[in-house]
């Protein structure tokens, strides 16, 4: 084959290549789509007691997979993995990134990464602290953790996010929880959630940006009635059984939630024909720290 014909299918390739690399991202990570790596190979040294399966279970999770060109971003998700196998203190020493393809998009990498796993931990206690909305049996149901599993740091957010989501459900919208977590000599890992909840919201004014006839229907099918606890998962609902009555591209940015904090309360109001707005200025949240001037 001439020199020149062998250049170009050389080229012809490598553009290949990066095209099948882009549109073969197992998860997509990135945040700039048009860069980033795939982690085409991927290799883990310095562990002491993970054994061949549970390193390639690791390994297989990130391989194919694109992120952002981030040495310690990738560190973390490699310590992650390690955390939700129950090596909460797993320490991840140096993550090299090695380009396989320079100008492939996503750029593949072969990555290495040095990991000391530590000690794996068991579940422990599980407390909670300053909470008074609900009591500790039933925040504990929330995390997805017995006695005597591993301590996944996965299965711990998940928990997290349920306290949110029952918090949210009734009221409680500025609640805190802040986690902490406690090593304990029998090889088991305490986790101690402490809450702010704040105040308790309740459903405020109701507006429909509509014409009369659809304002009226819609008015008479939202059913979280002025003074009732705020629900924040209530507004999905809505659209959700509202969907034949409101237009097709109605969603939930078409909806101003104004939270109110000295009083408590949160106004809603639906956008359903943004040309009937007034040109007035449009309602703000108010913060606690306005109180005095809220009266």
């Amino acid at each position: 084959m001439p020199r020149g014909r062998l250049t170009l299918a050389v080229l012809a390739c490598m553009f290949l290549a990066s095209v099948l690399h882009a549109a073969d991202c197992v998860q997509d990570n990135r945040t700039d789509k048009k860069a980033g790596i795939v982690v085409a190979d991927f290799s883990i040294t310095g562990t002491q007691t993970l054994g061949s399966d549970e390193l390639n279970r690791i390994v297989g999770e990130l391989t194919g997979s694109c992120f952002d060109d981030d040495s310690d971003e990738m560190g973390e998700r490699v310590r992650a993995f390690f955390q939700d196998r129950g090596y909460f203190t797993a320490e991840v020493k140096t993550v090299h990134l090695k380009p396989l393809d320079p100008l492939g998009i996503p750029k593949p990498v072969k990555m290495e990464a040095e990991v000391t796993e530590g000690a794996r931990y068991k579940v422990g206690e599980i407390t909670f602290v300053n909470n008074h909305a609900f009591g500790g049996d039933k925040l504990r149901q929330e995390f997805p953790l017995k006695a005597g599993d591993w301590f996944e740091r996965d299965k711990v957010a998940r928990g997290l996010e349920g306290l949110r989501k029952l918090y949210g459900t009734d009221g409680f919208l500025d609640w805190m929880a802040i986690p902490e977590t406690r090593a304990g000599s029998n090889a088991a890992m305490s986790l101690q959630v402490s809450l702010e909840e704040g105040a308790q919201y309740h459903m405020g004014k109701l507006g429909i940006i509509a014409d009369k006839e659809l304002g009226n229907r819609l008015q008479v099918e939202w059913k979280l009635a002025e003074g009732a606890v705020y629900d924040n998962t209530y507004i999905d609902q809505f659209i959700e059984t509202n969907r034949d009555l409101l237009p097709g591209e109605f969603g939930p940015k078409d909806i101003v939630v104004i939270q109110n904090c000295p009083r408590a309360l949160v106004d809603v109001r639906l956008v359903v024909d943004p040309n009937k707005e007034s040109g007035s200025e449009k309602p703000k949240n108010i913060p606690c720290e306005e109180k005095d001037r809220a009266k």
